[in-house]
């Protein structure tokens, strides 16, 4: 019998198109209990636990729609916001004078707020207690026996270094996005930071991870459903490269979008690439065992952008209703995990 994982991208409010996707599979074909185990990183962190805690779909879906705002709660009057306002005429409202992350000279947002989210979802149990394998991803920023920061995958395995912390310490030590949010400290663990900084899709991670803890025996025994948290159209056309020896700092880290240049293009395109890197991996390594879904998006949403909820949900719907790769995807689970 197959080891069939759930795993679920980062991506900030868009993990509302994971959840939606999740639904739909769901009510068709029961995917959440028949999952063996779910992984995430960042957002796809926060769902993974939460239905690893026993939360509905539904309910997950719900907390995207209704509390982005207690989620990104800004973090003060913040000087950056300002300087956007410089070539605008005067801010009209505190929302548009603070604008969106990512922050320049403090993190855009406290963490408080997404820290009762996830308590909603996780509850306070220790990941241990997990009756399912659940992994997620995050930076730990200093591990002193090497004397340098260390990727992590967090998981409930049984010699997994990590497997003791709470549930609500693994949520916000996946999706702690830098510029975005705050370092997370895990006890005498350190700071960590989210897992999207090298493992956006958790896909390999998971792989290898159910592998060692003893899980699953190889490849040949894992089942692997990956979900997207949407393709945003984004990327540098040569146009915008008039001289590549000026890409320093204040190109490839400019904080806004200039162009066809997204903001924090470096942050981006680490994000993107490594999504799509493991996407491509764990399909080369799984085959027919692997199914990607995810949704194209016809404008670029920002981590942030939950007062634009509504478009990535009508986005979705369009996705799940006439898309012919979602009805791939579809025809997979009908005939591989039910």
């Amino acid at each position: 019998m197959s080891f069939k994982i759930l795993c679920c991208d980062g991506g900030g409010i868009r993990g509302v198109i994971t959840a939606l996707l999740i639904q739909d599979l769901d009510k068709s074909f029961g995917i959440v209990a028949g999952a063996n185990g779910f992984a995430g990183t960042s957002t796809g962190g926060l769902i993974s636990l939460g239905l690893v805690n026993g939360v509905a779909i539904g309910d997950i879906v719900n907390v995207y729609e209704n509390d982005g705002a207690t989620i990104f709660k800004p973090n003060g009057w913040l000087l950056e916001a300002q300087a956007k306002q410089q070539d605008k005429a005067p801010a009209q409202s505190t929302a548009e004078l603070l604008g969106s992350g990512p922050g320049i000279f403090e993190c855009q947002y406290v963490n408080t707020g997404l820290q009762s989210v996830a308590q909603q979802l996780v509850g306070s149990g220790p990941l241990s207690s997990a009756s399912r394998f659940v992994a997620v991803n995050s930076a730990r920023l200093w591990d002193p026996s090497q004397n340098s920061w260390e990727p992590c995958t967090i998981s409930n395995g049984p010699s997994n270094a990590y497997r003791g912390i709470s549930m609500v310490d693994a949520a916000l030590a996946t999706s702690a996005a830098p510029t975005y949010f705050p370092p997370y400290q895990v006890g005498s663990y350190g700071y960590f930071a989210d897992g999207g900084t090298f493992a956006n899709n958790p896909s390999m991670t998971a792989m290898v991870e159910a592998i060692y803890q003893g899980y699953a025996s190889g490849t040949s025994d894992i089942l692997m459903l990956s979900l997207g948290t949407g393709v945003n159209p984004v990327g540098i056309s040569p146009s915008s490269v008039s001289n590549p020896l000026d890409w320093g700092v204040t190109h490839w880290l400019w904080p806004f979008s200039d162009g066809t240049v997204p903001a924090t293009a470096l942050l981006n395109l680490t994000m993107d690439a490594t999504a799509e890197l493991a996407a491509i991996q764990a399909g080369q390594m799984l085959g027919g065992n692997y199914m990607r879904g995810n949704v194209p998006l016809a404008q670029p949403f920002g981590l942030d952008d939950y007062k634009n909820v509504g478009e990535l949900v009508s986005a979705t719907q369009d996705y799940i209703k006439n898309s012919p790769e979602w009805a791939k995807v579809r025809n997979w689970v009908e005939a591989n995990w039910t």
